[in-house]
């Protein structure tokens, strides 16, 4: 007797679950033909990184083009600021707080099953515990590339994945016939060999965007008479920062009259990914099936603002706030485009709300494919707004974030989004770590600078509630109070060889040993490049020195250390020290010169090199 595997057993229940609906020519229109669907999908690319969005420096014409043919959508989201959580819940349908994916986990080994995801403590540093997240899509899931196979479609994956490490978790085992998928968070090289387990090397330089270009060239040649689902998910605009220098010579010739983006590498990359999408459009129209392929171009989070490349981050997204692995407008506003011939006005525009789990149902009704019996989609189909409509049946849209991250300054949140509102909810943020609030109006403040929550009581209890029915319908794991916190002391903190006293507007330090300094732990946890400016007068000598402390290297020594002139004078003079840090901040340290005497303190300063303020101690 053959017996069924769960899988198996699953993916033939919903087959039969199904087909009694699907292609059902009661619900077709007369002489309609099943059209093919075609999703790319850019990686980290943000709402600002195409000048359809008002980038003047980028250059997309083919992006540009893809929009002359179809839909700009200018309110588009992502479930997730970061990667795994937004392709699944593409996949599904689902947002990622049902799924259990709410990190950008899923190249790791799967987690112990028999652990909870919620711990019962955390770092001392934590206000929360927060949860962890699942590493794998689970088989269990109908995926939309099940759902377009038992439909009878062919479905193809090509590029990034990043859904499950094991093989038992990759496309071929999701409904993808055709798998060419990698599992990785991004490319271990852009250039052969890429050192891949599932994409074998090019020629030694072929370059990774070209490459699964090329092979979704071959795909379409070879399956021009459809019907069609493929999805070509590049691994641009990811890290690694490796770009053709024959294009990227052409942007470091170029300046940015924003002055605000200014990284070639990522400019090329981005050339790069453009390029793509119009060799895409080219084979669509040599093989005369354009007229009857449906693409959707979109990205899985907002633009790294968080790593450094040549001295610059990667990319701005300004104006909106914050970037990728952050819950403000910076880190889930995407680009979006759709281009349904026949159906779609051309050069169209719609500035209604939608998000990555709205994919799934969309893509159900254009391929007329029903909903199977008892599937659970927290997306809303938006062909009606494909079709002109101006608004869709919905309440709100939610991003459930619960996570900690260093590197983007990111708390644990959830925030809702109905209308012009945005609510964040903080989890901790609050008096006694309750949850705290933010609340802005996105129409008036597109740069969430404006925090309305004090002056607005009614509205945030409002759109509280939004998110309190959402939490308990998705079942998200939201965080807890860790009993084992320890709040930072927001005060300096003398060395042993000297003691520090306060009067207004001054701290004085009074060393009595060899080896005076001071330091404090109450600091925002940032990266990149940052000054230190000290206004201080000194009686003691010898030169003075900085230390700093990260995520990764917690004690103080000499690998994060920069030594400074000092003047001991007993006159007040002001000192800047320009310093880096590649990991999430941890602690400072200041030590003024050596001997006995005296230092007196007016303010210190940490800030960006161009002026914004992180950090600020006036005594």
């Amino acid at each position: 007797m053959n017996h069924l595997s769960r899988r198996d057993f699953v993916k033939a229940a919903g087959i039969a679950l199904a087909l009694p609906g699907i292609c059902d020519a009661e619900s077709a229109p007369a002489g309609w033909a099943r059209p093919n669907i075609l999703f790319i999908l850019a990686d980290d690319m943000g709402w600002m990184d195409t000048p359809l969005y008002g980038s003047r420096y980028y250059e997309t014409p083919n992006l540009q083009r893809l929009a002359k043919r179809g839909m700009l959508f200018t309110n588009a989201y992502a479930a997730s600021p970061l990667c795994s959580p937004t392709r699944a819940s593409i996949m599904t349908g689902k947002y990622p707080g049902r799924l259990g994916i709410t990190t950008p986990a899923c190249h790791l080994p799967p987690l112990d099953p028999d652990k909870p995801l919620l711990a019962d403590r955390a770092a001392p540093h934590q206000k929360m515990i927060t949860p962890q997240s699942r590493r794998f899509l689970p088989l269990e899931e109908y995926t939309i590339g099940e759902a377009f196979e038992d439909a009878g479609y062919k479905t193809a994956f090509i590029g990034k994945w990043h859904l499950g490490m094991q093989e038992k978790y990759w496309p071929r085992h999701q409904g993808f016939e055709y798998d060419l998928g990698a599992p990785n968070p991004g490319p271990p090289s852009y250039f052969s060999p890429y050192r891949f387990k599932t994409i074998t090397d090019g020629p030694k330089g072929e370059y990774i965007t070209d490459r699964i270009t090329d092979e979704t060239l071959k795909y379409l040649d070879s399956h021009k008479e459809g019907p069609f689902m493929l999805c070509l998910w590049h691994f641009a605009v990811h890290a690694p920062f490796q770009a053709k220098e024959n294009i990227t010579a052409k942007y470091r010739k170029k300046t940015d009259p924003r002055r605000k983006q200014d990284c070639p590498v990522m400019a090329s990359m981005i050339q790069s990914l453009d390029e793509s999408v119009g060799r895409v459009l080219d084979k669509l129209d040599e093989l005369k099936i354009a007229d009857n392929t449906i693409v959707i171009f979109a990205s899985d989070n907002g633009g790294n603002m968080y790593n450094q490349v040549e001295g610059t981050t990667p990319t701005n997204n300004w104006p909106l706030r914050g970037g990728k692995g952050n819950s403000y407008e910076g880190g889930t506003r995407e680009p979006c485009i759709v281009v349904w011939p026949g159906v779609v006005k051309p050069d169209s525009r719609c500035d209604e709300i939608v998000t990555s789990v709205d994919f799934y149902p969309t893509m159900l009704e254009m391929a007329h494919i029903p909903q199977r019996k008892g599937q659970i989609l927290d997306g809303v189909s938006i062909v009606s707004l494909l079709k002109g409509a101006r608004n869709l049946l919905r309440e709100a849209i939610f991003c459930h974030f619960p996570h900690y991250t260093p590197a983007t300054e990111n708390l644990p949140c959830t925030y809702v989004r109905k209308g012009d509102w945005k609510l964040m909810r903080l989890y901790g943020e609050g008096p006694d770590r309750t949850n705290g609030y933010q609340l802005y109006n996105l129409k008036e403040d597109i740069s969430e600078q404006n925090n309305l929550a004090e002056k607005m009581p009614e509205k945030v209890k409002e759109l509280d509630r939004l998110i309190d029915r959402f939490l308990a319908d998705t079942g998200s794991l939201v965080p807890i109070k860790n009993p084992a916190y320890k709040p930072p002391d927001p005060r300096w903190q003398p060395s042993k060889d000297c003691t520090i006293s306060f009067e207004p507007g001054a701290m004085h330090i009074e060393s009595t040993g060899n080896d005076p300094y001071l330091y404090c732990r109450d600091v925002r946890h940032v990266t990149g490049p940052m000054v230190l400016t000290i206004r201080m007068k000194s009686d003691l000598n010898g030169g003075g020195m900085f230390f700093w402390t990260d995520l990764q290297s917690k004690n103080f020594n000499s690998a994060k250390r920069i030594g400074f002139d000092i003047k001991h004078d007993n006159k007040f003079g002001e000192y800047k020290i320009p310093f880096s840090a590649a990991k999430p901040l941890m602690a400072l340290r200041i030590d003024p010169g050596g001997g006995k005497g005296a230092v007196q303190i007016q303010s210190i300063k940490l800030t960006r090199p161009y002026g914004e303020i992180l950090n600020t101690w006036n005594m």
